[in-house]
């Protein structure tokens, strides 16, 4: 007979599913406190466990983004920002109260807002939040890579108390693929394979990123990384 553990965790899963999400998983956060405490302030590592939650890209949309079609990469910027992004936080906020429902401290964090602007990270990883659930790794890119979609998903995460069964961290490194590295308009990667002892500078200049996306509405890392494509092309070679 499933514990009472696992039976929520069955039934949080299947209802997140049912309001949009594509993929969802349990992290532990405990082992990952200091980092979390490191980057966001100190309400957020009060919580035992997050509930990490996908939706994926529109791929015809991921795939007509050129560096040359300025209209293309407007409609890749409002799908991406506009659509997705405020359907994940409806979504946490969903199961948010689904949550609290239950008697559980819940908190939704949003998708994509910056606590710290002057090092520009936010609140929580939800990337952080998605590899400690095992729904995917990260890529020389810094991007959470998913055996289903690549790097073609967004994220939002749901801070609780609840019981719920944790998934376990996948790894597995880029090799000798350099396909986002080669995109890059201002080489903000470095190229270097992720290593959770080092900090995000060791990979990725996110100043450089940013200042570029200030007037390019950019998203080359996550067209051009192999994994996640449709189309018949050259494969990754690990």
């Amino acid at each position: 007979m499933p514990s009472k553990t696992a039976t929520l965790t069955k039934e949080l899963k299947k209802f997140s599913l049912s309001r949009g999400a594509d993929l969802v998983g349990i992290a532990d956060l405990v082992p990952a406190r200091d980092f979390i405490l490191s980057q966001g302030p100190g309400w957020v590592g009060q919580f035992p466990r997050a509930v990490s939650m996908g939706i994926r890209l529109n791929d015809w949309i991921v795939d007509s983004h050129t560096p040359d079609e300025p209209r293309r990469q407007s409609l890749y910027w409002h799908h991406v920002y506009e659509v997705v992004t405020q359907s994940l936080d409806f979504l946490a906020y969903d199961v948010t109260r689904w949550l609290a429902g239950r008697g559980l401290q819940a908190l939704p964090v949003p998708g994509s807002t910056p606590y710290d602007f002057d090092r520009l990270l936010g609140t929580f990883s939800h990337k952080l939040a998605a590899h400690l659930a095992g729904l995917g790794w990260i890529g020389k890119s810094c991007l959470l890579l998913t055996e289903e979609f690549g790097p073609r998903v967004r994220f939002v995460s749901v801070l609780t108390d609840a019981p719920l069964e944790a998934g376990s961290p996948i790894d597995k490194p880029c090799g000798r693929c350099h396909a986002c590295i080669d995109a890059c308009p201002v080489k903000a990667f470095t190229g270097v394979e992720f290593n959770p002892q080092e900090g995000r500078e060791a990979r990725f200049d996110v100043f450089k990123c940013s200042e570029y996306r200030r007037e390019h509405p950019c998203g080359l890392c996550v067209s051009s990384c192999p994994k996640g494509k449709k189309a018949a092309g050259k494969p990754c070679n690990p």
